[in-house]
């Protein structure tokens, strides 16, 4: 069986959003359950294509001890173990398909012919953990000194197993034993460490003078001996303006002052596979030709490998601090951080085709993300009773390659100075509204080989050498594309405000993005609408060229002519918003009317999420997503009460 056979609704889930007929009956007049051709009727699967059957155990078992030999020390250990391991059986039961022609029933193709899978996965997971902290403090107690040191040690070891067979000899018996066609056997077996020591110090002076140093020392099985283990040490230290002596004449009015700096080194060990340093050779047992009276095995040359890479590294320093205004009404925090990542694990340079092997992963780039986060809180009661706050947050940040060896300046590789996301694409100024603009205009056969005419996308000849095509695909002549955009979620903000004044209250939040630029891609069908007779377009697709309509936003119909859309100015979308995520509107009632009737307290409120939401994206995608295949954010209104007795 050279792939999983459908077994009811739980494996043919996928196929029914494209080929469900919205107008078929569940069954004939006759008690058939209905088919239309290859239309799907899920009721009839249901009903009579089999079943899958799952079992799962997921089993947690931890012990831990903690000791206190001596005053200030204390010792702590504990081992956890897990298992968790599932099994499913997935049955498929063939069964005629009746359309509503008489004579043209058949066995319904996605479950024909019959079969059973058996699939079993086992996951053996174990972690232990030890550290000692020792407390101490001097002068008065002045000086307060904390002291850290540990182990960690986790692994893992998982097996998976599937066999199945096609043409069960009773399709109502789904045993494996009892089928006679193909078959199938797979499995794998899977196993990862990871182990490390680490230590901390903290001391502080009369909570005035902050520092801490940390260091871990981490190894993994997903590197060769040699390249497992790094030492990543952090610092941070900080320092209370508004404790010292020169403070006093301003704290009136300026509460609290702290400054902060740390700079700190952190291992990354996520790549694919748990042994990615060694080639593996892949194997083909499933020819179905018989070569000297058996089946041929086929042995793959391994993949290229690094010889050398370890960790990915990223080294960050922050600038911060904390005031406090206004007997700490105001409360204002900033944070400043330039975060680089040393030995980034990606494909390395493009390598000549003749080689006749994929790229491989290797510590080969470089990576500076700058960013900076700020929060404003006011918190304020009147002397009327009535109290209130808001606060803000604000923040922002960009990531540029800083290193990566593409010495032609590949515009699809990494290069210096390449900011992550950042959408190439043609400048589109406009459609053409008659077939002769269409023939005058430069040759743009590059994006699609058929006939341009009316209503089609005019690209505009940047290069001017009268074809519209991506050049050398490089920096130095990237052909007619241009950088016109980035999808980077920028300026991120949250604004939270509420008051309270006699037994009501109020709170509301907004969230959004400020920039964020957006491509639905050539393939977004939902984006794009009219594809073909299966798809379903979308509202907006309808405002498309036609001669009457020719100040259209989409082009002519056509699903054929791709060129149309290739990433440009003209679809580029701003997906930027703000959003009120949710809004509370309540009222308790006053406790001496409470009193008689021997409750405690009650409050009614009425909340919504979600309820507005201002954007210039195009309808039916939602910002947050950026997707309308997703199960979509909804408008809520909830009406409640707590009761307390």
């Amino acid at each position: 069986m050279n792939n999983t056979a459908y077994s009811g609704l739980s494996a043919y889930s996928g196929m029914m959003k494209s080929d469900l007929s919205p107008l078929m009956p569940v069954k004939h007049p006759d008690g058939h359950y209905a088919g239309q051709g290859n239309f799907t009727n899920p009721v009839a699967i249901q009903a009579q294509g089999g079943n899958a059957r799952y079992r799962q155990n997921d089993l947690w078992m931890t012990a831990g001890v903690k000791l206190t030999p001596i005053k200030g020390l204390i010792v702590n250990a504990d081992y956890t173990w897990n298992y968790y391991g599932w099994a499913s059986t997935q049955h498929v039961r063939n069964f005629y398909d009746y359309t509503a022609v008489p004579g043209t029933e058949n066995y319904y193709p996605w479950t024909n012919p019959s079969s059973v899978t058996r699939s079993n996965s086992d996951d053996y997971y174990s972690s232990f953990n030890a550290f000692a902290e020792y407390n101490l403090s001097l002068g008065n107690n002045d000086h307060n000194m904390k002291f850290m040191v540990g182990y960690n040690q986790e692994k893992k070891r998982t097996q998976y197993y599937y066999a199945g067979r096609k043409d069960l000899i009773d399709p109502e018996n789904p045993a494996i034993n009892q089928a006679i066609g193909d078959m199938a056997i797979d499995g794998n077996m899977g196993q990862w460490a990871v182990n490390g020591t680490f230590a901390r110090f903290n001391y502080d002076y009369k909570g005035r003078y902050l520092l801490e140093l940390n260091g871990r020392y981490d190894g993994s099985s997903k590197f060769k001996k040699g390249h497992r283990y790094q030492f990543f040490p952090s610092i941070s230290a900080a320092w209370r303006l508004s404790e010292e002596k020169f403070f006093e004449g301003v704290k009136s009015w300026w509460d609290n002052m702290k400054v902060r700096v740390s700079y700190g080194s952190l291992g990354n060990q996520a790549v694919n596979g748990n042994f990615p340093y060694l080639a593996t050779y892949g194997i083909n047992t499933k020819y179905g030709a018989l070569l000297g009276g058996g089946r041929p095995v086929a042995v793959y040359a391994p993949g290229l490998v690094s010889s050398s890479f370890t960790w990915e590294t990223v080294n960050q320093i922050d600038f911060g601090f904390d005031a406090a205004f206004l007997r700490n009404r105001l409360s204002a925090s900033f944070d400043w951080y330039r975060r680089n990542t040393k030995d980034m694990l990606t494909d390395g340079e493009v390598l000549p085709a003749v080689l006749g092997a994929s790229v491989p992963r290797q510590n080969a780039a470089n990576l500076k993300t700058v960013g900076w986060e700020l929060s404003l809180e006011w918190n304020d009661r009147l002397a009327n009773g009535l109290s209130y706050h808001v606060k803000g947050v604000l923040s922002d940040y960009q990531s540029t390659i800083t290193k990566f060896n593409n010495p032609t300046g590949l515009i699809s590789q990494y290069y210096v100075g390449r900011k992550m996301n950042e959408i190439w694409g043609y400048v589109s100024n406009g459609l053409f509204q008659t077939e002769q603009e269409a023939n005058a205009h430069a040759n743009q056969s590059y994006l699609y080989g058929g006939k341009w005419t009316a209503g089609d996308v005019r690209f505009e000849d940047l290069d001017g050498n009268n074809k519209i095509d991506i050049g050398d695909n490089t920096l130095a002549n990237p052909g007619d594309r241009k950088i016109i955009g980035n999808s980077t979620p920028r300026f991120a903000f949250g604004i939270t405000a509420g008051l309270e004044y006699k037994g009501i209250d109020f709170e509301m939040f907004w969230q959004g993005i400020g920039k964020r630029d957006w491509f639905p891609g050539n393939g977004s069908a939902a984006y794009w609408g009219f594809t073909n007779e299966w798809q379903t377009p979308l509202t907006t697709s309808l405002d498309y060229w036609t001669p009457e309509n020719t100040n259209a936003f989409f082009p002519r119909l056509g699903w054929a002519n791709g060129g149309n859309r290739n990433t440009s100015t003209r679809y580029l979308q701003n997906a930027s918003y703000c959003r009120l995520k949710n809004v509370t509107l309540g009222y308790t009632i006053p406790r001496n009317i409470l009193d008689k009737i021997g409750v405690s307290r009650l409050r009614v409120y009425v909340t919504g999420e979600n309820l507005l939401t201002f954007t210039s994206l195009i309808k039916a995608f939602d910002p947050e997503t950026l997707n309308n295949m997703t199960y979509p954010i909804n408008k809520k209104i909830a009406v409640g009460l707590n009761l307390t007795f």
